[in-house]
């Protein structure tokens, strides 16, 4: 018997899931890890985890009598499970952008490079053994303030702007998507400005390790990588000892390269030994750290380095929360350079939650490669004329949101 396709909102113990060939850029909302269904909680964490659709095997599955009456059961009694940030916090509709994106990009232009710089600085008197998070608490304040105002504006920032000092940009980005992940699950504000300050923080450690290891443009030796894999260590014992700061900041700067399966270090932590910040900390710094220019490799365009960061579910981090990424930024990120049918080619400006495929694009090229001047914007999700065809290079059109 062929496989059924059903909403997740009709799921029942014991239905047998299939996996199917889909792929997850088509098919975002798709639940496919395969297996039965052992419980009602676990019904309940694939609901938490965004999923709407699934396919199940009638054949092989093993569907207990009266399950209406099963998923009746007291709600006081659903566990909640805690390898999962998405149900560990209640889920709150997120307030749509009150400023328009390139409004917001232009007020924000000029502090974001001002925050580098600060940034820049406060690492560098880090190196002398000084730690200001006065300055730290500034940064992020910008960042939520913006973050609130619009989302899509500082990560788009933090993907079109370049700069030499890589580690200073770096640990701003982290801050700006580890900040918009946190909104984007339910963190309450003083939540957010710590999330934020451990985010920022999170590689202060380096400042520590020597620069001709930092930044060789090579591959590092293992007594070098074992180096920079002291550098969380030692920017938890630097922040411990020299401040008075929030427990969950340290952790999650002591945890940030610890992994789901227990691969990680310094501590080889796993599953919910994993600090909340550290876990989401993670998936920004994989991502920026992917995506970006480096010394010894180009940048990757976003929706590969998300959908590298796919294949490593369930190994770096517990199921649901990359996907839950994914879904925030979209499969091409607000401005990711995009190729379109009929030889277009633009910005995309605004993504699509329900139809993460086809967001918002300015085209700025026309199939003759010609500039269009103003840009055009276009809802690919309401015209079936035009789609994206492959992502681009940053910044490959020479051309602004």
């Amino acid at each position: 018997m062929a496989s059924v396709h059903i909403s997740t909102k009709d799921l029942r113990t014991g239905m047998y899931i299939v996996s199917t060939a889909l792929s997850w850029r088509d098919r975002p909302y798709l639940y496919s890890r395969e297996g039965m269904i052992q419980s009602t909680d676990e019904i309940d964490d694939i609901l938490a985890q965004g999923y709407v659709e699934a396919y199940y095997d009638p054949e092989r599955s093993k569907l207990p009598e009266k399950q209406d009456a099963a998923r009746a059961e007291d709600p006081a009694k659903k566990r909640i499970n805690t390898h999962d940030l998405l149900t560990e916090r209640p889920r709150k509709e997120l307030p749509k952008p009150v400023v328009p994106l390139v409004e917001e990009m232009e007020t924000m232009n000029a502090t974001y490079t001002a925050c580098v710089s600060q940034v820049a600085k406060m690492f560098d008197d880090a190196r002398h053994g000084r730690v200001d998070l006065s300055q730290t608490r500034n940064v992020i304040e910008h960042i939520v303030l913006s973050v609130n105002r619009n989302p899509d504006a500082l990560t788009s920032l933090a993907k079109i702007r370049h700069y030499d000092e890589y580690t200073f940009a770096h640990s701003m980005n982290v801050a700006v998507f580890a900040v918009c992940f946190g909104r984007t699950l339910g963190f309450e504000e003083l939540d957010l400005q710590r999330l934020g300050v451990a985010a920022l923080l999170h590689d202060i450690g380096k400042m520590r390790v020597p620069p001709s290891i930092l930044n060789a443009p090579r591959s590092l030796t293992p007594e070098e990588f074992a180096v920079i894999q002291s550098h969380s260590q030692l920017g938890y014992d630097m922040l411990r000892s020299t401040t008075q700061t929030h427990e969950d900041i340290l952790l999650g700067i002591l945890d940030h390269h610890e992994k789901y399966n227990g691969q990680g270090y310094p501590n080889k932590k796993k599953g919910a030994e994993i600090s909340p910040f550290a876990r989401i900390i993670s998936v920004a710094d994989v991502y920026d750290a992917i995506s970006s220019r480096r010394c010894y490799k180009e940048a990757v365009p976003a929706n590969r380095a998300l959908s590298t960061m796919y294949s490593m579910r369930e190994e770096s981090w517990e199921p649901g929360l990359v996907e839950s990424f994914i879904k925030m930024l979209g499969i091409y990120p607000v401005g990711s350079c995009v190729s379109l049918t009929m030889g277009y080619k633009g910005i995309v400006s605004q993504s699509n939650y329900d139809a993460p495929l086809y967001p918002v694009t300015l085209l700025c090229k026309d199939p003759k490669g010609r500039t269009i001047s103003p840009a055009e914007p276009v809802n690919l999700a309401e015209q079936h004329t035009l789609q994206i065809v492959k992502a681009l290079p940053d910044n490959a059109l020479n051309c602004t949101l």
